[in-house]
């Protein structure tokens, strides 16, 4: 586990499996909320949240020990996008969630960028 990666690309794995950890932890806790907003989309709400955090937490588990790194990338990657286009679609909104969920979207490239440095 982590025998062949240098001291950053280690602490780079570790801090991205824990924000996807964290950031499941965040959306259990705001679990009605979440349904909501997925059943606005036009998706089952509790079945669509119960198989995203699926995905986020496996990909988010294998990239944390190491096992299958790619395959929880590949994860990762999927449930980042997908989360993307639901919930931060800037030019249907009006000021000021346009700002903010520019700075949402542009902030998940920016993790889907540090993604593809550990496939």
């Amino acid at each position: 586990m982590y025998a062949d990666h240098s001291l950053a690309h280690i602490a780079g794995q570790l801090i991205v499996a824990v924000y996807f950890i964290w950031m499941g932890v965040k959306n259990i806790l705001l679990w009605d909320f979440n349904v909501a907003r997925l059943a606005a989309q036009g998706l089952p709400g509790t079945a669509s949240l119960v198989g995203g955090l699926a995905i986020q937490f496996t990909g988010a588990g294998l990239v944390l020990a190491d096992w299958n790194t790619s395959v929880g990338v590949v994860l990762l990657l999927i449930f980042t996008f997908a989360a993307t286009a639901l919930f931060h679609r800037y030019w249907e909104m009006e000021n000021p969630q346009r700002t903010y969920h520019f700075l949402l979207l542009s902030n998940n490239f920016c993790v889907i960028g540090g993604l593809l440095l550990l496939l």
